[in-house]
């Protein structure tokens, strides 16, 4: 009775999958950036539709903020104006990325994602811990203001290393920690996942046992598995952002 409110593709046997992609994507993820990359890559191949994949992978990241907002919220009280300066910006952008998501054809956004990815690969190797920059402090907010407008739009609309984009802008343009822009960041995401998951739900995008599963396995790694995913060196988890990445766009290209 329950299969026929699920899609064609829907099979029991792939909810323990959703769970471990939510758990090791999140995790590394964190760290490095791209876990998207694991969560919407897996949900391609097991059949779900580029939008749906997105869209699902974006409600899914709320388990991992509330799980990071859970052992970092002393830090983002600290800073509360900051984050709810941020919350403005990504909110608007959100708006307009959700109603990409919904109009533009995924022949289109699949491209858009080999850029996206690409860039991403390009950060983590080889500009991670190099870029710097000075900005005198009139300049700061409003140009921070229209980078996060710009990566609301991208994170409703594509999302993959939306986490990894954000942060380099904080800690870039305000000069703050991993750890406090982590945070911030995390909490200035929320409202704007809410309305894309309100809004593509409305529109069928939405595979909820996936996102149920999700939640619980992204909640873990926000809380739990960043802690432990520290100890494995850098070098190793480069070199699985890579190997993903790579057979991510192979498969956009030859196969999706």
């Amino acid at each position: 009775m329950l299969e026929s409110f699920l899609p064609s593709y829907f099979q029991w046997w792939h909810l323990p999958v959703i769970f471990i992609a939510g758990l090791i994507g999140e995790g590394y993820g964190t760290i490095i950036g791209g876990g998207s990359i694991v969560m919407q890559g897996v949900m391609i191949f097991l059949g779900v539709p580029l939008q749906s994949a997105i869209a699902t992978d974006n409600a899914g990241a709320l388990g991992t903020e509330v799980g990071i907002l859970s052992e970092t919220r002393k830090k983002v009280v600290e800073n509360k104006k900051l984050a709810m300066f941020m919350v403005i910006p990504v909110f608007l952008g959100g708006v307009v990325g959700t109603s990409f998501l919904l109009t533009i054809p995924s022949a289109v956004i699949k491209y858009l994602m080999i850029i996206a990815i690409s860039c991403l690969l390009f950060y983590s190797l080889f500009l991670k811990n190099k870029l710097k920059i000075q900005l005198s402090i009139k300049y700061q907010y409003p140009i921070l203001f229209i980078l996060l407008f710009l990566i609301g739009i991208y994170n409703n609309f594509i999302g993959i290393g939306e986490g990894t984009f954000t942060k380099i802008s904080i800690m870039l343009i305000l000069g703050t920690t991993f750890i406090k822009s982590h945070g911030i960041k995390t909490a200035a995401m929320i409202p704007s996942r809410i309305y894309s998951l309100v809004i593509t739900a409305l529109s069928g995008l939405i595979i909820w046992p996936y996102l149920l599963v999700f939640w619980v396995s992204t909640f873990i790694s926000g809380k739990y598995a960043t802690k432990f995913i520290t100890l494995i060196p850098e070098r190793y988890l480069k070199l699985g952002l890579v190997t993903l990445s790579i057979i991510f766009i192979f498969a956009l290209i030859f196969v999706y």
